[in-house]
């Protein structure tokens, strides 16, 4: 294929838009003849139609009126008939009952005769001796017939025979009639009957014409219903050989308008195509033919490559935008393009600019094609990827670097997918997965089976196989794929949950202790209060025995020292039975219990040395306050702690009384306060007063408060210290409710691990 030939299907392609424009005119001119013509033949149809109905309408009024007049003059006639019977001879009044009943029965219009004395005053003077018709007065309009009655040659009287106009148009016309026509008598703007209920449109034909034997003024009015208009078999078939004559011609015209119309869309599309490339392009174009011969290139190849459009076309390789230590390679690709070898993909290259930059490129070459599907040469795309480049690059070196976080983690990190045929595959894992649990999913299942706390919220969980304990974090997220898979981190904590077991010892230890030391600080109050019970029971034996020696002892005397005897020793035993529940060594366990079981176990130990010192204790209970789950032992050592200290505190204290409360402060906790009228607190000593081993007691060891506010956070409370605005200082701390935990063991909620 030559250049020339290239040069010129361009040049048509540049021509193309102006083809066939002037002929565009004709057939919009035939159309509107065409519409034009058919409008005229229908207008004057519609006009004949309605000329038609016109007379149609002025015939069919004037005979309706000579038929009424007919109905009403025969009506008349009867009723004259019926005068003259009325007025000759005997038995007069029962022949015109007769008669009236019969002319009722002949002519349903009429509503009643009657024989009256003075006849209604017509409109116009009648004919002597005849009857005539009269309008009567009234809300109902009706017609009258009026029959004088001659007795012997003179007037007598007469006949009035009501008629109701309605029932006279209706009776006096057949239905086709009515059909056609909405027949009614009017007096002026009044209707006095008519025979159908609807109002006459003012678009409708309307005909009035006089009645015979009716008062002046008083006519017969037809109007038209609305019927389809009947053409003539003349125009019909006139109008359906012009309908088919249409057809045909614009059937022809719209297949030469909608070929033509092909025609300039295709011309358009090319057209656009070639301005679109030239004009709007971001990537460049050129067009080669087969020899490798530049032919055309776009604006932004132009702009890429900084050479002009006119120094680019007739160009042969090696281009001028070739670098020249890559001509080799670029001739071996300009080859595979002209072989139609290159791939869909297109290939990266590199394009050196005029000032002698280069820049990295993807080219991408199709065949250029002519109407007949003959290939004209190649159209080749140049796409700058250099900042493509520098974000894939950039993209890659992060997830090099994720990817060498995620392995130097010492999580377990791995992430499963669903498969289309069931179960699931181990899409993703670290290093520390891969160790620990190896190449498959089974760890990542055997962690999540044996989260018991729902799966987006996490837990600790202990693998069996492995013996560890691990904190399991786990969410859904969509993979690269499109599929929806989990992540999984599983973080091992049993170097943790064994620290944590042994800090958990050493407290249990420490509490114990605590206790102990508390009993050690009243081991001298103990032993009095001891000592009381047991000098009372050696007193009562030695002066039950000095009796006994003497002969003076009888049941009767002996029974009150035994009883007292017997009172003493459980004095002495419930001494001893507290004192021993509160030293002896047990895990802890948190149970229901009522705040007054422990505010009076610990009161009644407290009170022991409160009594030796002069110090009244006063219990408050809120009542109905609900069970606390607390451990009742350490709860017993915090309370006696606390009074213990407050004890202390008011060694010099002139209000001799400490106060114990318990209220519920929430939904799911309770509160029980201290409060002591001491010396109070140093605000310094404040912040280091819950401190290891801080004390203000020269024989303090400074594990008290710290013990007391380490047993309080374990039942999830809080202990806190605050000035009384007298004197004294308050101690409060919160415990919660054994109702609220019921509710988070309820079987709604999964139980969460410990």
């Amino acid at each position: 294929m030559d250049a020339d030939r290239i040069a010129d299907r361009f040049d048509t392609l540049l021509d193309s838009p102006r083809r066939r424009v002037g002929a565009v005119w004709l057939p919009l001119a035939i159309v509107a003849l065409l519409v034009l013509l058919i409008a005229g033949l229908l207008a004057a149809l519609v006009l004949e139609d309605r000329q038609l109905r016109r007379d149609a309408l002025l015939r069919d009024t004037d005979s309706a009126a000579q038929q009424l007049g007919s109905r009403i003059g025969a009506l008349a006639e009867a009723l004259g008939t019926a005068a003259l019977e009325a007025g000759s001879g005997a038995n007069a009044e029962r022949r015109l009952a007769a008669l009236a009943r019969d002319l009722k029965l002949a002519k349903p219009e009429v509503l009643g005769i009657e024989r009256v004395a003075e006849a209604p005053a017509p409109t116009a003077a009648p004919a002597a001796g005849k009857p005539y018709v009269v309008e009567l007065p009234g809300a109902v309009p009706l017609l009258a017939v009026v029959a004088p009655v001659l007795n012997d040659g003179r007037q007598d009287g007469v006949l009035v025979a009501r008629v109701a106009p309605t029932e006279l148009l209706r009776n006096a016309f057949t239905g086709e009639t009515t059909d056609r026509y909405r027949l009614a008598l009017v007096a002026g703007e009044r209707v006095l009957g008519s025979t159908s209920a609807s109002v006459a449109g003012d678009a409708a034909h309307t005909h009035a014409a006089p009645v015979p034997m009716l008062p002046p003024g008083v006519q017969l009015q037809a109007s038209a219903f609305r019927t389809a208009a009947p053409l003539a078999r003349g125009a019909q078939l006139l109008a359906l050989l012009l309908g088919i004559a249409a057809a045909l011609a614009l059937a022809g015209l719209a297949w030469v308008t909608a070929r033509q119309a092909r025609i300039d869309r295709a011309l358009a599309a090319e057209a656009g195509l070639r301005r679109a490339l030239e004009e709007s392009q971001a990537t460049g174009l050129q067009v080669i033919d087969a020899k490798g011969t530049i032919r055309y290139v776009n604006r932004a190849f132009s702009q890429m490559t900084g050479l002009a459009e006119a120094g680019l076309i007739g160009q042969t390789p090696p281009y001028s935008y070739w670098p020249a230590d890559q001509v080799a390679a670029l001739r071996a690709t300009l080859a595979r393009v002209l072989e139609g070898t290159l791939p869909a993909a297109g290939v990266e290259t590199t394009v050196q600019r005029r000032d002698g930059t280069r820049f990295a490129a993807r080219l991408y070459a199709s065949p250029l094609l002519d109407d007949a599907d003959t290939q004209m040469g190649w159209v080749i795309s140049l796409a700058d990827i250099t900042e493509t480049q520098r974000i894939r690059n950039a993209l890659a070196a992060a997830h090099d670097r994720f990817t060498a976080v995620l392995e130097s983690l010492q999580a377990a990190v791995s992430v499963v997918a669903p498969l289309p045929a069931g179960g699931e595959e181990l899409v993703f894992a670290n290093r520390a997965y891969r160790e620990r649990f190896g190449a498959d999913g089974t760890g990542h299942a055997r962690l999540l089976a044996a989260l018991r706390a729902p799966v987006g919220d996490g837990g600790e969980v202990f693998d069996a196989i492995s013996g560890c304990w691990f904190d399991l974090r786990s969410r859904p997220l969509r993979w690269v794929d499109g599929r929806e898979a989990r992540l999984q981190v599983a973080t091992d904590i049993t170097a943790r949950k064994t620290a944590e077991d042994a800090f958990r010892q050493q407290q249990e230890k420490m509490q114990f202790t605590a206790r102990l030391t508390t009993l050690g600080e009243m081991a001298s109050t103990l032993a009095h209060e001891l000592n009381q019970p047991l000098t009372a029971i050696a007193n009562y034996c030695e002066a039950l025995a000095a009796r006994a020696r003497s002969g003076e002892l009888t049941a009767a005397s002996a029974l009150p020292a035994l009883e007292k005897t017997s009172a003493q020793a459980l004095r002495a035993g419930r001494v001893v039975r507290r004192i021993r529940e509160f030293v002896k060594r047990s895990a802890p366990h948190r149970r229901a219990a009522t705040a007054a079981q422990v505010i009076d176990n610990a009161v009644a130990l407290a009170e022991i040395e409160a009594q030796r010192v002069g110090i009244a204790i006063d219990v408050r209970i809120e009542p109905c306050l609900p069970p606390l789950d607390i451990d009742p032992l350490l709860i017993e050592q915090v309370l006696l702690n606390l009074l213990k200290n407050a004890m202390d505190a008011m060694a010099q204290a002139r209000v001799r009384r400490i106060e114990v409360a318990a209220r519920r402060t929430g939904d799911d906790l309770a509160e029980i306060a201290v409060t002591d009228h001491g010396s109070g607190i140093a605000p310094e000593v404040l912040p280091q007063l819950f401190e290891p081993f801080y004390s203000t007691k020269p024989e303090g060891m400074g594990m008290g408060l710290n013990i007391c506010r380490s047993i309080v956070e374990y039942h999830r409370g809080q202990l806190t210290v605050t000035a009384n605005p007298a004197d004294g200082t308050t101690m409060r701390f919160t415990l919660p409710l054994a109702e609220a935990r019921a509710r988070q063991l309820s079987p709604t909620l999964p139980e969460q691990t410990p």
